[in-house]
This record gives C-alpha cells, sequence and structure tokens, in this order.
C-alpha cells in the first residue's frame, strides 16, 4: 500500500505539472521567462518559510549544523541548482515550441534517467523498466513526429524551441536522481528550502544576463495572463509538487519515478487541447497510447537490481 501511496502521489504531481505548459506558454507574451521562474519559485519559498517557521514554533526541530555537514547542505544546493536548470532550459525553450511539444520533448527524461541511474547509482533497470522505457521511446518518436507531403512521411523537426527543452529533460533526470539520494539523507524543511530559493535567486540572475546580452529583454504586464499563471505554478504547483515528490519519490526508485513522469505530456497536451486549443494528429494519439502501455508495463513487471 505504500508504494501505490508513493506513486499515486507522483502522478498527481505529474498531472499538475502538465497543467503548467499551458499556464507558462500562456503568460510569456506578457513576461520574460527566467523572471516568471524568479517570481514563481520566491512565491514557494516564501510560504515554505512560513511552513518551516510555524512547524518550528509548535515543535522545534535541532538541524544538522552546518561545519560538520557541509556535503549534506552542498547535496541540498544541488538539487535546487539542477531544479533551476531544467526549469530555465524548459521555459526558455517553450517560448519557441508548442506546449504540447514541449510536454512531449520534457517526456524524454524517461529515456534519460535509467542511464544516469546506472551511471551515478549502481542501480540496473530490470528488463520490465526496459521495455516500458523502450515503449515509452517510441511513443516519444511519434509524439515528436510530423506528417507531411501527400504521402504521409513522418518527419521529425527540431528547432531553438525542441533542442532547449530536451536539454532540459536532461537535467531533470539529473534532478530525479538527486532526489533519490538527498531525500534519504537531508531533512525534509531543508530539500523544501533549498530546491526554491536556489531556483529563484538563480533565476533572477540569468533573467538580467539574458537582458544584458540581449538574447530575452527583461519585462512583465501583470495582467489576466500573467497573475493566474503565477498564481497556478507558484502556489499549487511550485509549493504542492516539490512537497509532494521530495516527500514521497523517496519511496520510489528513480527509474520508475521518471516513467510516472512520462505521463506529464499526456497531461500537457489533453489540457493544451482545452486551453490553446493545439491539437494532436494521428501520429500524436498513437504516441499517446505507447507513452501509457510503457508505463503500464514497467508498472506491471519493473524492480530495479543493485550491482
Amino acid at each position: 500500500m505504500t508504494r501505490y501511496k508513493n506513486e499515486a502521489a507522483l502522478i498527481f504531481c505529474t498531472l499538475i505539472w502538465g497543467g503548467t505548459f499551458s499556464a507558462t506558454k500562456l503568460s510569456l507574451v506578457s513576461i520574460s521567462s527566467c523572471l516568471f521562474i524568479g517570481i514563481r519559485f520566491a512565491i514557494a519559498t516564501f510560504v515554505f518559510v512560513i511552513y518551516i517557521f510555524l512547524k518550528n514554533r509548535k515543535n522545534p526541530v535541532s538541524y544538522p549544523d552546518w561545519k560538520t555537514n557541509k556535503s549534506l547542505y552542498f547535496l541540498a544546493f544541488l538539487l535546487g541548482f539542477w531544479m533551476f536548470i531544467g526549469f530555465a532550459f524548459e521555459t526558455v525553450g517553450l517560448k519557441y515550441t508548442t506546449a504540447t511539444k514541449s510536454g512531449f520533448l520534457t517526456g524524454t527524461l524517461v529515456v534519460i534517467t535509467p542511464i544516469l541511474q546506472t551511471i551515478f547509482l549502481k542501480r540496473m533497470p530490470s528488463s520490465g523498466n526496459l521495455l516500458g522505457v523502450i515503449v515509452v521511446m517510441f511513443g516519444l518518436f511519434f509524439l515528436s513526429a510530423e506528417s507531411v507531403g501527400e504521402d504521409h512521411k513522418l518527419v521529425i523537426s527540431y528547432h531553438l524551441g525542441d533542442i532547449l527543452t530536451l536539454g532540459g529533460a536532461f537535467f531533470f533526470s539529473l534532478y530525479i536522481i538527486y532526489v533519490d539520494k538527498a531525500s534519504k539523507s537531508c531533512p525534509l524543511d531543508i530539500l523544501l528550502l533549498s530546491q526554491t530559493l536556489v531556483t529563484s535567486i538563480f533565476a533572477f540572475i540569468l533573467a538580467f544576463i539574458l537582458d544584458w546580452t540581449e538574447f530575452e529583454p527583461l519585462f512583465i504586464k501583470m495582467d489576466s495572463r500573467v497573475m493566474p499563471a503565477l498564481f497556478y505554478n507558484g502556489l499549487i504547483s511550485s509549493v504542492g509538487t516539490t512537497f509532494l515528490q521530495t516527500k514521497y519519490q523517496k519511496g520510489i526508485s528513480p527509474t520508475r519515478a521518471g516513467l510516472i513522469f512520462s505521463l506529464e505530456p499526456v497531461f500537457s497536451a489533453i489540457l493544451a487541447y482545452f486551453t490553446l486549443e493545439e491539437r494532436l494528429d494521428a501520429t500524436g494519439l498513437i504516441g499517446c497510447s505507447l507513452v501509457l502501455t510503457g508505463v503500464l508495463l514497467a508498472e506491471l513487471l519493473g524492480r530495479e537490481k543493485k550491482f
């Protein structure tokens, strides 16, 4: 039951993340991407500071000493840094691609995570998980393909936004690996605050750097598009999912977590259909079905081995 509880929490996280693509895409016409990330995670940091303050006021907690636990705090910082890099690549990339395609390309983390897990954790994915990864990989191929010409030839086209989003998928895979490692050794409060605070600080810094280099001008219009997106991404997504993922992913291997997270493009496509009127063609629907099939195969057959 504990395993299913952990997996249900991550599936709920994935559903919420699926909505962030549409919410962010709608807002990026009124705010620069990294400034959006900075404000989003500043909101989350503020909420976590209040949460930790009230929690410690009622039941004081003794945190590990900084001087004798530098490696622990560095691990917490590194977790926040990988989160920042992942969101930076994904959000900037979202300006140059569709919300639907961004969700699908982010889903390639399901392919990257088992490779990084084998390298960093010496934990070999089972045959069931590998089968799930292969099926999901084919699904992502169809989701990224476009039917062109009278003979309906499948062509995969990658632009700047697609390449940046793929980079984000790589760093999100690193983040998943480090969540698995850090959540077993670092106190929950430290991890919650380090992720959102580090992401917010670096996002603000990057926003000014991109403005200085003229890659992306720094601007914001507090209109009806920005405010709901900041509320959804800052409170519901950043606060809610960071808490749930940090608390519950430690009971699941990175590969299985990555497979669950591969449902994100499916949810993002459904929500983008209703909010942005983005449509999936026949190949996209095939890809959706394959992603779901791959997750189900890994769920039924997957168990990891250590070597």
